[in-house]
């Protein structure tokens, strides 16, 4: 059994891939790698509820800034809601407007 587990070892160092043994009496598998791998698999793993509430937290305190923001401008425009940007030119010419016929059947 010694020698099976150094050549799994040694496998497992020219490879790097990872082992599965399950044990058909208890139902269950283990996985051996490097040590390392598994120390960088481990180090600042997220868990599901970080990864739920990474969305939410960013968006409120992105809304929160932005608001803030807004307030700032207000309060340095006495109050007064700036204006809007105008809209850029395009460079293209303005249509004329077209007269508009609505026709009716004659009875």
């Amino acid at each position: 059994m010694k020698e099976i587990f150094e050549r799994l070892f040694n496998l497992i160092k020219k490879t790097g891939d990872k082992v599965v043994f399950y044990d058909s009496a208890k139902g269950e598998a283990y996985v051996m790698m490097r040590m390392e791998d598994y120390e960088k698999m481990t180090v600042n793993k997220p868990t599901a509820e970080n990864l739920t509430n990474f969305h939410a937290s960013d968006k409120i305190e992105k809304i929160n800034q932005d608001i803030a923001m807004w307030r700032e401008e207000v309060k340095e425009t006495g109050g007064e809601i700036p204006p809007a940007p105008a809209p850029e030119d395009d460079g293209l010419p303005e249509k004329e407007e077209e007269n508009q016929f609505y026709f009716e059947p004659v009875e």
